[in-house]
């Protein structure tokens, strides 16, 4: 049976993901952390693009948050690596009038 994006599950925070669509090109075969529990642990991220504090955050170039979804969704956004699904990228690209809609 070949394990093909198959959902892993952070050790830290619960939290599911594809393998593919979060970045992780190889299921460990331990302990498995999500990028927020390796660098802040049980801390609270704050998404850069939405008031949302749960789900599947990755940094930014700037070491700020955001949700991997809200960062692809964004034309103006870009990831770093595609196989890693991180950093993400050129978020001052983002026009400053969608900056002011709302996120719902």
């Amino acid at each position: 049976c070949e394990n093909t994006n198959a959902i892993v599950f952070c050790d830290g925070c619960d939290l599911a993901v594809h393998q593919e669509c979060y970045g992780v090109p190889f299921i460990p075969e331990g302990q498995w952390l999500c990028r927020k529990c390796q660098l802040i642990g049980r801390g609270v991220p704050t998404c850069i693009f939405c008031p949302n504090t749960d789900g599947a955050f990755k940094q930014t170039t700037s070491s700020k948050w955001a949700h991997l979804l809200c960062a692809m969704w964004i034309p103006e956004v870009s990831l770093g690596n595609h196989t890693f699904m991180e950093p993400v990228m050129e978020v001052e690209k983002v026009p400053k009038t969608r900056w002011k809609l709302n996120c719902y």
